[in-house]
């Protein structure tokens, strides 16, 4: 624009602009200026993910003995009652069926609680086979629900969406 202004000037104060302005965008335009400016945004680039870099690695330093620690939970092919897993949440296993089945988790059939089919291929549970002798004397068994480590996994992750904190995870933040 000042090129241009300088140039319907049409008199030596505005040939000397015109030609300064001219001098000016050859110098920004030159291959030297371009590729110092190139090399500077490239240095803020480099830069930028230097301090990006050293963020996540703060960050995996953070979360990786917590993913070490669910591997190594998830790797345990032992199965707890819903009583145990209740008894981390403050409640009876009784409650804590309750919430799971208003939570649309699993239903009762039977006197067994069984997931809903969203759920049951999971690999969240696990049935066991109880042999029980009834009153009258009569040997009969009794299915009974576990759940897998993953299953607890999957229970604490959903019931901490819902605003239901083990015992343990409250005093903290009450703390």
């Amino acid at each position: 624009m000042a090129k241009e202004l300088s140039m319907v000037e049409n008199n030596e104060r505005g040939k000397e602009a015109r030609k300064y302005f001219i001098q000016v965008e050859k110098a920004w335009n030159s291959p030297e200026m371009i590729m110092k400016r190139a090399l500077e945004i490239a240095n803020r680039q480099v830069e930028n993910l230097k301090l990006e870099n050293a963020q996540q690695k703060q960050i995996i330093g953070e979360l990786k003995p917590k993913a070490d620690y669910t591997d190594l939970i998830l790797q345990n092919k032992g199965v707890v009652t819903i009583t145990q897993i209740a008894k981390d949440y403050g409640m009876s296993g009784q409650q804590f069926n309750k919430i799971l089945h208003e939570l649309g988790v699993q239903y009762s059939q039977s006197g067994q609680w069984l997931l809903y089919s969203k759920y049951h291929d999971k690999a969240y549970t696990h049935s066991e086979t109880i042999p029980i002798t009834r009153s009258n004397g009569k040997s009969d068994v009794k299915m009974n629900t576990k759940w897998t480590q993953k299953g607890r996994l999957f229970l604490y992750d959903l019931l901490k969406e819902n605003g239901i904190l083990p015992m343990i995870e409250r005093e903290e933040e009450a703390i």
